[in-house]
């Protein structure tokens, strides 16, 4: 009985370095994966996550944690800061300009940018949360 479980024990030391470096590898890549898409997501003009379930509630969390709301209403209605669901922008409403507006901010109002809060792939997804909502003429959509 006990040369089987020293066996057995012998057995697992073997064994679990092998196995834990096999998770860890697969870890590893899940990690790339993840850089590779933030990588992609800050270097392109048009958000990757449009239309994402997923990423449309990721981006209603992240509305409600830095506050979005505070300035732009509950549900971008508008406040403070200007509406965001409509049809009427007075810059030109193209992913890569609210991209730059929410991570750089607008000089000249109160608009503060949020690169230091959100990383290029949760403002993409803060993004594709107010595209959402929008309820302005479906013919003005250029996203």
């Amino acid at each position: 009985m006990i040369g089987r479980i020293s066996t057995c024990l012998l057995s697992l030391a073997l064994v679990l370095p092998v196995l834990g470096s096999v998770v860890h590898a697969g870890a590893g890549d899940i990690d790339n994966a993840d850089q590779a898409r933030r990588d992609a997501a800050s270097n392109t003009d048009k958000n990757p996550y449009t239309g994402d379930p997923e990423a449309i509630e990721a981006g209603r969390k992240l509305w409600r944690k830095t506050g979005c709301y505070s300035c732009h209403g509950g549900v971008a209605e508008g406040g403070v800061g200007p509406s965001l669901i409509d049809d009427e922008w007075i810059y030109k409403p193209t992913d890569k300009t609210l991209f730059k507006a929410i991570a750089e901010g607008r000089s000249g109002t109160v608009m503060v940018g949020w690169s230091k809060e959100l990383n290029p792939d949760e403002t993409w997804k803060v993004i594709a949360y107010i595209r959402s909502l929008y309820v302005g003429d479906p013919n003005k959509i250029i996203w």
